[in-house]
């Protein structure tokens, strides 16, 4: 995510980027993890909540490069279709954040 393209587009359209830090034990982050189905709790994962949609989560796991972070921004702002590998999850009918 640290890229001078997403820094810019994060700028751009006024993005609030929030990090929740792992390196220690953090029940609210593993909570938070799994609600919004990352079981596993593993990490890095992404969860951009669009602006007026803030219960659909586009969330992206594993490691890409910021051409895959960059479409799921666009498209939370409204400027593309989804990423193919982006997901909201929907099993228990609730998304949350992080």
């Amino acid at each position: 995510m640290d890229a001078d393209v997403t820094r810019k587009f994060i700028t751009d359209h006024k993005i609030v980027p929030l990090k929740a830090d792992k390196t220690k034990d953090s029940p609210e982050i593993d909570a938070l993890l799994v609600k919004l189905g990352n079981r596993a709790k593993a990490i890095p994962f992404y969860a951009i909540y669009p602006a007026g949609q803030p219960d659909k989560p586009i969330v992206l796991d594993g490691v890409f490069g910021p051409d895959r972070i960059l479409k799921a921004l666009q498209q939370a702002v409204g400027k593309s279709s989804a990423p193919e590998s982006a997901t909201v999850p929907t099993e228990s009918g609730e998304s949350g954040g992080g």
